[in-house]
């Protein structure tokens, strides 16, 4: 008599979790749902399958494949996909409804959709980033949503023909990569690397296929920094690119922050006086609080900014956006546009981190102490560091504004006409 699996939801689970990997495909009966098995392949993918008869003649019906949890999809039990998530009970019930369904002639074969193939576990995978996350818990709001972004744009389009995540290898990963540009290549390795070692997919196909892949070469590090005439051309095309990204680009040269965490920004970041902007540890690569001081010629920015509002005139809770309810996000179109403004001859290769790198390299030549500079970066992984980083707990919130004042001043000296500056020495 073959072994079944257990009734009782907890038992089931705990057996099937012991279950030794195969050298041959196996078909493990269900103790309660008559027609209903556990389907278990030697890569130790496991899916469920009812077997039954359909105008008489006998059919296997695949209806999801197994995981523990299940799925909290609200359209669970009203479809039928060899992708979707089950657990015991709920691969009991759809067993039940698929034996009635043939009963009646009904073949439940017509009924699979695709809305549960490759692309439901990409979203299920960037929701599960957002809510429980990976390790205990969500994510940032932002690395969820460049998950998001790059799955759209690198992945999802050169997968189109993937019905099935288990027939996906090394090769699938290999051959899309080769499609992508040097830096959507990284990403989208990235992206491949975390959804691949999720366990729910790492369950499915059995092994964790991005570590037979060849990863993609690491980034050659940039050295980029504006020249003084490149500041003025590119302040200049700025103002004319107009809002959003324009004055998001002045406000990224004038205080050397990351793209993300100005283009995200909030107006309850801002200080009522316009004097600091204040990140909180969520909205930072190294998850700690931030406060940026304004200078004058930043302040004067922000407060030539529009209030966006929404359809119903509500004001949007972001600076920077152009639907009201999301922040900025289309810098590709963005830079088009100001390389556009920039004029003939075009700037030589260059990139919106490049002006954070051109901040900290102008206000050490102002003199600022690399301390400082480190400080307003939010990036003290420099000469503040071992002992004295655990120790030091100093802000700087004086030298900072001192400096992104001195900073905002070249700045304006530079976009000014005829103006020749000299080079400040510590």
């Amino acid at each position: 008599m073959p072994i079944s699996i257990p009734g009782q939801f907890k038992r089931a689970a705990a057996f099937i979790d012991n279950l030794e990997q195969p050298t041959t495909r196996q078909e493990i009966p269900d103790s309660t749902q008559s027609g209903l098995y556990l389907v278990v392949q030697p890569s130790g993918a496991l899916s469920w399958a009812v077997r039954t008869k359909i105008d008489g003649k006998a059919a296997k019906v695949t209806i999801g494949r197994y995981d523990k949890e299940g799925s909290k999809d609200d359209r669970m039990g009203t479809l039928i996909s060899p992708t979707q998530a089950l657990n015991v009970t709920q691969a009991r019930a759809i067993a039940e409804r698929v034996r009635n369904d043939a009963k009646r002639g009904n073949d439940p074969r017509q009924q699979k959709i695709d809305k549960t193939g490759l692309a439901a576990w990409f979203d299920d995978f960037v929701k599960t980033a957002r809510t429980t996350g990976f390790k205990g818990r969500a994510v940032k709001a932002s690395t969820a949503e460049e998950y998001e972004r790059i799955i759209a744009t690198n992945i999802k389009p050169h997968w189109t023909h993937v019905t099935d995540i288990r027939t996906l290898d090394y090769r699938d990963v290999e051959k899309l990569l080769d499609k992508l540009t040097p830096g959507a290549r990284r990403n989208a390795f990235a992206v491949l690397s975390a959804f691949f070692r999720w366990k729910p997919v790492a369950r499915a196909i059995g092994r964790n296929i991005i570590e037979l892949a060849t990863a993609p070469g690491k980034p050659i590090s940039r050295d980029r920094v504006l020249t003084h005439d490149e500041i003025k051309i590119v302040w200049k095309a700025a103002e004319k690119c107009g809002y959003p990204f324009g004055p998001m680009t002045q406000l990224l040269l004038l205080t050397g922050q990351r793209r993300d965490e100005m283009a995200e920004l909030k107006w309850s970041e801002i200080s009522d006086d316009l004097s600091t902007i204040t990140l909180e540890a969520s909205r930072t690569k190294n998850s700690r609080p931030h406060i940026v001081p304004i200078a004058p010629l930043a302040k004067a920015t922000i407060e030539a900014l529009p209030r966006i509002t929404d359809a119903d005139g509500k004001p949007s809770e972001y600076v920077f956006t152009t639907t009201a309810k999301t922040p900025f996000s289309g810098f590709s179109n963005g830079k088009k546009a100001l390389d556009k403004h920039c004029g003939e001859p075009a700037l030589p290769e260059w990139h919106l981190h490049d002006l954070r790198r051109t901040c900290a390299t102008e206000l050490a030549q102002l003199g600022v102490k690399q301390e400082v500079t480190e400080a307003i970066l939010n990036h003290k992984t420099g000469k503040v560091s071992g002992v004295a980083a655990i120790y030091n707990r100093y802000e700087y919130q004086d030298e900072k504004r001192e400096a992104l004042k001195q900073w905002a001043s070249r700045i304006q000296a530079l976009i000014a006409d005829n103006v020749t500056l000299l080079k400040k020495h510590a």
